[in-house]
């Protein structure tokens, strides 16, 4: 006699619970995947999205990854994964902000030797010439005076790492 293969509703398990306890299952399955990818340099949404879309990895019921779609299932992992005992997420969100940051130091020091010294030129500039803000969209005034703290204070780790 074949097994069959009995629904959530059989097993005890009624409406929003079985969804969520598939969508944590799910999530957990894709953890290595998206470490790889975010160890890779794809930081932020919708470059997660673009990648996993790239490489034939269905959404949710077979659907395409977007943006928000990758902020739901990261926003699950750091759940599931603080709960477990796991990882430090605000240490890896932090770590990820830092490798995003140094791909964009050498940009910065370009565009401070080219003239653009204040905050508003050189959000203007990065605007001008379609560089994606962390999240996707434009830089704004804080976005930019954030990435520089950001430049400064890896700067000054790194500069104190070089003395020892």
């Amino acid at each position: 006699m074949a097994l069959k293969k009995t629904s959530s509703r059989r097993n005890g398990i009624r409406g929003g619970l079985a969804g969520k306890r598939a969508a944590d299952s799910r999530a957990l399955a894709l953890l290595p995947t998206i470490r790889a990818l975010m160890a890779a340099g794809f930081v932020s949404y919708r470059g997660l999205a673009n990648e996993l879309n790239r490489r034939g990895i269905p959404a949710a019921g077979a659907g395409r990854w977007h943006r928000n779609t990758v902020m739901r299932m990261l926003t699950r992992l750091r759940r599931l994964t603080s709960e477990r005992g796991g990882i430090n997420n605000d240490f890896a969100i932090k770590l990820v902000a830092d490798v995003r940051a140094e791909t964009l130091g050498p940009t910065i020091r370009k565009l401070r030797k080219a003239g653009f010294v204040s905050i508003k030129a050189i959000a203007g500039e990065l605007n001008r010439r379609a560089v994606a803000a962390p999240r996707g969209g434009k830089w704004y005034l804080t976005t930019v005076t954030r990435l520089l703290e950001r430049l400064e204070r890896l700067d000054r780790a790194s500069n104190s790492r070089h003395r020892r």
